[in-house]
């Protein structure tokens, strides 16, 4: 079974021409990929100015900053890649109902694309898996296709098949891949009897002088294990790519495990998880995935020098009112709102009086429920991160930033540009329950989680939607000895297992991570 692709190992980028002009590529046309863009960031650049007259250009070379892209260009400097990526769109085109709302969209998708290329024109997109719905009372078929042909004018390179795909048969699902100018791939999805279903296990993106392997993974009940998959795709794909970057529809926990174990993987990008995240560093593998029920996209940029950790900078950006939906998409949309009529949009199954994201609240709320551990915290060095800022004049760099606050560039998270003044009669501005590093930082957003917990303490206490037994994985985003602080003055290498103790916030009889 084919997916409707040609030529996969050099699917075109179309450079964005829909997203900058307002239009698509000549049916047939294929645009040249755009070349790389040029060094990113000064602060990069100066820090590697500050280490070449230290005598550490060895370091520098064999190790990327954990933030903003360091070094000088050249063969050294290895394989960069910016990526836009979603999950979980599950066929909606138009906002749903929350009680944050209406958010999501896939005509929003389009819109803030368009914004985010014109500073990235070489970006790839990607989804990551259930692009469409599995069922609907009347109206799948033309739901996913009306979604399909969205992303293919959006300019998607690759597409993950994860458990919606996977419900739709391969009869239908290849039925819709026909004709289209995106990859469909899978590398362990199987049909009823256990023979593969035909699609690709990767497929190769080219960006200037860099091939980019993207590999489908997912979980679900027609499927090889996950582990065993990838390795067979590694093998497969051989010596063809640059980078290589899996399109995991899976747990949080199973990407760390499959991170671990198979090295030669320099990206997973992910759904499937209760709330969204920034990337985690285990080894030289980044692993950054969204969860708020398609309502979220995604940005990364990463440079991954050889052998060494990668360096990375991310985006996580909520699709809410203030993105308006672009008008290239209203005939897709009116098709869309055609073909269900008086039923209820997908993303409507959810309760419109919870929220749906996992957008970030602060510290002070986290104290209504967890007051013991508020107040241990306060007594750690977390929670004065960002006065070090202030000492240093460092408050606006979002370098600085993305380590010193909490949720930098995640929906509802820090934003140097909304500092409050002072109101009426105060002498100054409250204080930002963001400044400094909050439980969120390492635990996740918990705008859904406290919603469960005021519906009912019970089920969340059962069911907890924040990150628990990988949070403590995410600590070297920051806790790496050649992060860019210019003036480090702790350059031993990073025990988790002494720092945790530090930051000690639990009874002994709960349940601690155990994979440092």
């Amino acid at each position: 079974m084919g997916n409707g692709t040609r030529g996969l190992d050099t699917v075109p980028s179309r450079r964005f021409q829909y997203l900058r002009e307002g239009s698509g590529p000549p049916p047939g046309r294929r645009v040249e990929p755009c070349q790389p863009p040029e060094g990113v960031g000064t602060f990069g650049r100066a820090s590697a100015r500050f280490l070449m007259w230290k005598g550490m250009l060895g370091l520098l070379i064999s190790s990327a900053a954990a933030f903003g892209f360091g070094g000088e260009e050249g063969p050294a400097a290895g394989h960069k890649v910016t990526l836009f990526y979603t999950s979980d769109i599950r066929g909606r085109l138009v906002p749903a109902a929350c009680e944050e709302g209406e958010l999501g969209g896939v005509a929003r998708m389009a819109t803030l694309f368009r914004q985010w290329a014109k500073d990235h024109p070489d970006a790839i997109l990607v989804d990551a898996g259930n692009a469409t719905v599995g069922d609907h009372p009347q109206a799948a078929e033309a739901i996913n296709r009306s979604t399909l042909a969205a992303l293919g004018k959006m300019g998607y390179a690759v597409v993950n098949c994860a458990d919606n795909e996977a419900a739709l048969g391969p009869q239908a699902l290849a039925a819709l891949a026909k004709g289209q100018t995106f990859a469909f791939v899978s590398a362990n999805l199987v049909r009823n009897d256990g023979a593969p279903a035909g699609f690709r296990p990767h497929a190769v993106v080219k960006r200037g002088d860099t091939r980019v392997a993207f590999i489908g993974l997912a979980t679900g009940p027609r499927i090889i294990e996950p582990g065993e998959a990838l390795a067979a795709a590694l093998r497969d794909l051989g010596g063809q790519a640059d980078l290589i970057v899996v399109l995991a529809h899976l747990e949080p926990e199973q990407m760390h495990a499959l991170a671990k174990k198979h090295q030669r993987v320099n990206a997973f990008l992910g759904g499937r998880a209760a709330t969204s995240a920034p990337c985690d560093i285990v080894g030289n593998t980044l692993i950054a995935y969204l969860g708020d029920n398609g309502c979220t996209v995604g940005r990364l940029e990463a440079q991954f020098p050889p052998g060494g950790r990668p360096a990375a900078r991310w985006r996580v950006a909520l699709l809410g009112p203030e993105v308006a939906a672009a008008e290239e998409m209203e005939p897709l949309v009116a098709e869309f709102r055609k073909a269900i009529g008086d039923a209820r949009p997908p993303g409507a199954d959810w309760d419109p009086k919870m929220p749906c994201t996992s957008s970030f609240v602060g510290a002070d709320v986290c104290r209504l429920c967890h007051i013991k551990e508020f107040f241990a915290w306060q007594k750690t060095q977390h929670a004065g991160a960002y006065v070090t800022l202030l000492q240093k004049g460092k408050r606006d760099d979002p370098q600085c930033l993305a380590c010193h606050a909490t949720g930098m560039d995640m929906p509802g998270g820090f934003d140097p540009a909304r500092q409050k003044a002072p109101p009426p009669r105060a002498k100054q501005a409250p204080l930002d329950p963001l400044k400094g590093v909050g439980c969120e930082s390492c635990h996740g957003g918990s705008r859904r989680h406290l919603g469960i917990a005021l519906k009912d303490r019970v089920a969340a206490k059962a069911a907890p939607q924040l990150r628990s037994g990988e949070a403590v994985r995410n600590c070297q985003r920051c806790h790496a000895p050649n992060r860019p602080c210019p003036d480090q003055k702790d350059a031993a290498p990073f025990d988790i297992k002494e720092r945790l103790e530090k930051i000690k916030h639990w009874a002994d009889r709960e349940l601690r991570p155990a994979d440092f």
